[in-house]
């Protein structure tokens, strides 16, 4: 069913210009805020509890334009499928690549964080021309149904970016390829409780919030310098990524001030331009237990000299 869905609807609507996708998916935002309601709940849940201080009017403007950006977001992953690599630069360039030519010259890899902000999947078609020299490699959680996850996965393959399952990153650590790579994890999903011990816990948009700390604690056992890519909307389905540095030595830094430089980054993303993170996706859906509460609080009242 799923390859159907692919050859008979999503891989023929891919090859309609770009105007008439957006006129389509337009609609389907119509249609959602006038009746559907896809996940509006979370939507507005999320964004009273992380601004307090705005008004429901304010809230619900900002719910409308996310609803907006999502659909855009929609139109552009399906032109995704048959976007060209030189097509998608255009439409997602980084802006300064060269500020990690010096661990090429030294045959260093290295990690980048990233977030469910901006459009992630036209990243992973653009990153591999603009990081000559790196593998580029993209930590992913598959999807449930095993049919879109090779469909979705080999798409984003396509130009160059080798794909490897967060199930199989500790094998991939344990034999890394033999040239230098850029490591990116979308470090701002919502934790399983599989996991639910190993986390970093901070306030993140005045929430207690957990982090996954694996990023960090790969940088740390394998010497991976790491930064943080932006990714903010210029125009309607054109992005810049820029590479901020959080460390070139990683194993200098205390625990969990990696993982806390990565929150406080893409928290000031979000605060300048809240419109095109994944507002739909239950990022809380998860309580944090009454100890880490209580920590949380404490530090807040703490001077900052006590936490370094």
């Amino acid at each position: 069913m799923a390859y159907l869905l692919y050859h008979l609807l999503l891989l023929p609507l891919s090859h309609l210009p770009m105007r008439v996708l957006y006129a389509l998916t337009s609609l389907l935002n119509f249609l959602n805020w006038h009746g559907i309601g896809y996940r509006r709940r979370v939507v507005l849940q999320n964004l009273r509890a992380c601004f307090p201080e705005y008004s429901g009017a304010r809230i619900n403007r900002l719910a409308r334009d996310y609803y907006a950006f999502f659909f855009d977001n929609l139109a552009e992953s399906i032109k995704q499928f048959s976007l060209g690599e030189s097509a998608a630069v255009r439409r997602c360039r980084v802006t300064n690549p060269e500020v990690v030519d010096h661990l090429l010259r030294d045959g260093r890899s290295f990690i980048a964080y990233g977030a469910h902000y901006g459009n992630w999947e036209m990243a992973a078609l653009s990153f591999p021309a603009q990081f000559p020299g790196f593998r580029v490699m993209g930590i992913y959680s598959p999807l449930k149904n095993a049919t879109l996850n090779r469909l979705f996965t080999d798409n984003r393959g396509r130009t160059g970016t080798y794909l490897v399952s967060r199930r199989e990153v500790e094998d991939y650590y344990a034999e890394p390829p033999a040239e230098p790579t850029v490591d990116f994890f979308i470090a701002d999903q919502s934790p399983s409780n599989a996991v639910w011990q190993q986390l970093h816990w901070t306030t993140f948009l005045g929430r207690p919030t957990a982090f996954l700390a694996g990023p960090e604690r790969y940088a740390v056992r394998h010497d991976r310098p790491v930064y943080y890519m932006t990714l903010r909307r210029q125009s309607r389905g054109c992005y810049t990524g820029k590479l901020i540095r959080v460390t070139d030595v990683p194993n200098a830094e205390r625990p969990g001030v990696i993982t806390e430089a990565f929150a406080r980054l893409l928290e000031q993303e979000i605060q300048r331009d809240p419109v095109t993170w994944l507002w739909s996706h239950r990022r809380w859906k998860r309580a944090a237990p009454p100890e880490v509460v209580r920590a949380l609080e404490l530090r807040a009242y703490l001077p900052p000299e006590y936490d370094r």
